[in-house]
């Protein structure tokens, strides 16, 4: 089986998200994509990260009936940061039979070979980057052909972000076209983003 993980903070989950999981389902290229909220990350600082448990309820409304995508709550189980070669070497554990391929955005494939213990990463799985305009597209192939293990994969930009959903709350401003209508609900009951 062919299993795509798509990582992230999820602070909280958006509609670019979930445009990004539709394209990547809509090739074929997955049987399953997981998508796995990260306990602490390791490439950034995360001011005003909320609880993962929080991050991974809102997850779970955003993802409602979409086929062949569920929340995996592996990271957010585990101890200390979350390294992506760690993750990868507990999937192949746990699914020893089956074949991975990690989501990202542009700019986390243009820096992969930055990430630790990257060379290890591409021994355990593929990659596969989705590009937002032409300019993009071709440099991620340039990058992609230097690493080898890539698809890149074109899709119609959803410029949003959760910097842009937090600064809303904030706000005060209506949630509308950028999160899910069930997470906007989660968010307003639970007070979140608010500080």
């Amino acid at each position: 089986m062919e299993i795509g993980i798509y990582g992230g903070t999820f602070n909280p989950v958006h509609l670019g998200h979930i445009h990004l999981l539709r394209a990547v389902m809509e090739t074929g290229w997955l049987d399953e994509l997981l998508v796995m909220p990260d306990r602490t990350p390791p490439h950034k600082e995360a001011p005003g990260l909320i609880d993962g448990e929080k991050r991974a309820e809102m997850l779970s409304l955003a993802l409602e009936g979409m086929k062949g995508v569920r929340l995996s709550r592996l990271e957010l189980e585990s101890e200390g940061k979350s390294y992506t070669y760690l993750t990868l070497r507990r999937m192949k554990e746990l699914f020893p039979n089956d074949r991975f391929s990690l989501i990202m955005g542009a700019d986390m494939l243009l820096s992969f070979d930055k990430w630790r213990r990257w060379e290890e990463i591409l021994e355990n799985a593929s990659l596969i980057a989705a590009a937002r305009d032409e300019g993009e597209y071709e440099r991620l192939l340039e990058k992609a052909a230097q690493l080898g293990k890539t698809r890149v994969l074109k899709i119609e930009p959803l410029p949003i972000s959760s910097t842009d959903v937090r600064l809303a709350v904030k706000q005060g401003r209506s949630l509308s076209g950028l999160v899910p209508e069930a997470v906007e609900a989660y968010i307003r009951q639970n007070h979140l983003y608010q500080e």
